[in-house]
């Protein structure tokens, strides 16, 4: 009995069922390793995108309060890693967008503008290497500016016309006077030329055009508030003006 019990305790089935309970912690303890590893893969990439965004916050708060004294109010929009642009002092691409910005007399424009080669810091020593956008002034706003300064123009009304290229103001009850104004540039300034005068839908008298014409010379055209940024181009929408940029380089900030 004590042989057949000994070979009984060496034989192959034994030693398999002794291997595979001693070989049964080694799985929860790859778990618990790969657990582990995962947590500090995934911790290392929470950190990662908490920096990158606080960067990119940064460059984007900074561009905005840059530009307020110059546009009002606006949103900047970083292309591009904020780490590498703190880094490298310079961001290579930003879009600037605002509905409410102040341009000289003109207040509620909207502006869309992408600025390349920003520089971070500095103050206003440096320049934008471009910028390149659009601004409008929709109706509104073209009607308070129209009426606002020495020379006013007492619009009651302002309706667009983009085929024809002019603005149409309204004077009077039921808009009886009628002016066709065409924006157009002078020196990379916004101004308008009288295109035509229409009292009750005839010509008006030339004494009325003259006068007309006088307040338009008497009237301060548009005022950069980016003296390096000059318009390209400006035409009428179904919004109102709309003028082109295109220029570089460009200060946007300082005096």
């Amino acid at each position: 009995m004590s042989r057949a019990g000994t070979a009984r305790a060496g034989s192959p089935r034994t030693a398999v069922a002794g291997a595979a309970a001693a070989g049964r912690p080694a799985g929860p303890r790859r778990g618990r390793r790969r657990t582990r590893i995962l947590a500090a893969v995934l911790g290392t990439v929470l950190l990662a995108c908490a920096a990158e965004a606080a960067a990119t916050s940064v460059v984007e708060n900074g561009i905005e309060e840059a530009l307020r004294p110059r546009l009002g109010r606006t949103d900047a929009d970083l292309a591009g890693s904020g780490l590498l642009a703190l880094a490298r002092g310079r961001a290579d691409h930003v879009t600037v967008t605002g509905d409410d910005a102040a341009l000289g007399p003109v207040s509620g424009a909207s502006v869309r503008l992408d600025l390349d080669g920003v520089p971070l810091g500095g103050g206003g020593t440096k320049a934008v290497d471009g910028v390149h956008g659009r601004i409008t002034v929709p109706v509104e706003a073209v009607r308070t500016w129209l009426a606002s300064a020495e020379q006013a123009l007492p619009v009651s009304s302002v309706t667009t016309d983009p085929a024809a290229g002019v603005l149409h103001l309204g004077f009077g009850p039921g808009g009886a006077l009628d002016i066709a104004l065409r924006p157009e540039l002078r020196d990379g300034h916004v101004g308008f030329a009288l295109d035509e005068a229409t009292l009750m839908g005839t010509p008006a008298p030339e004494r009325l055009t003259r006068g007309i014409r006088d307040r338009l010379a008497g009237r301060p055209d548009s005022e950069n508030p980016v003296p390096d940024l000059k318009p390209t181009s400006v035409r009428v929408t179904e919004r109102g003006i709309e003028a082109t940029l295109d220029a570089g380089p460009v200060h946007l900030t300082g005096s």
